[in-house]
């Protein structure tokens, strides 16, 4: 669906025009479609592009669904927020909206920073940190024109852009720093991967 939702990024949305970027889809989990070349890149065998089952945190890095611990999914995803918000209501005593709730998701968090709630902005701060230090390294092995946020944690665009932006330019290397743009999705959720689909027919 990563995959389908660049190829519809790239026909109908923001990535128009560009043949080298990154799409990142920040859901549930986070999946990735790799563009070079104006192509998506699919490997030898079709799974290629598994970004966020790439070590983020080595160590004592959370453990993910998938078997390996440290994963970009198990923090930046929309479950990775709420459960950093979790965490870290756990382990102090500090004043938060988000203490009064049983279960906290990620729009509670993205509540709470809304009205200010510090514990909420600085978990979005921490999330857009290691998602850019994660794109320093993405950029490293395609050289993108753009990397593209797409998915319910991208809403959250206002809290998570600078983090993200800095973090991938402070650990880029030179040649590309403040060379590649961090765009958001211009498609709804719900369109995005069937535009994508059925973009492919063309090439049929």
């Amino acid at each position: 669906d990563a995959n389908a939702a660049a190829v519809g990024e790239m026909t109908y949305g923001v990535a128009k025009g560009l043949k080298h970027f990154i799409m990142i889809t920040l859901g549930t989990g986070v999946g990735s479609g790799i563009v070079i070349d104006g192509k998506v890149v699919y490997g030898a065998d079709g799974f290629a592009g598994e970004l966020g089952h790439t070590c983020a945190v080595r160590h004592n890095g959370r453990q993910c669904g998938c078997g390996k611990t440290g994963c970009l999914e198990t923090y930046c995803s929309a479950m990775g927020v709420a459960r950093t918000a979790r965490e870290w209501l756990d382990m102090s005593k500090e004043s938060s909206s988000l203490r009064d709730l049983e279960q906290i998701t990620s729009k509670d968090v993205y509540d709470a920073a809304k009205a200010g709630d510090a514990l909420a902005l600085r978990v979005f701060e921490y999330t857009g940190t290691i998602l850019g230090l994660s794109l320093s390294d993405f950029v490293a092995f395609s050289a993108p024109e753009a990397i593209v946020l797409f998915g319910g944690l991208a809403r959250a665009k206002e809290f998570i852009y600078e983090p993200t932006y800095k973090a991938m330019n402070d650990n880029v290397l030179k040649m590309w720093k403040d060379k590649v743009s961090l765009l958001f999705s211009s498609l709804k959720e719900s369109d995005a991967a069937i535009l994508g689909a059925s973009a492919l027919a063309w090439e049929l």
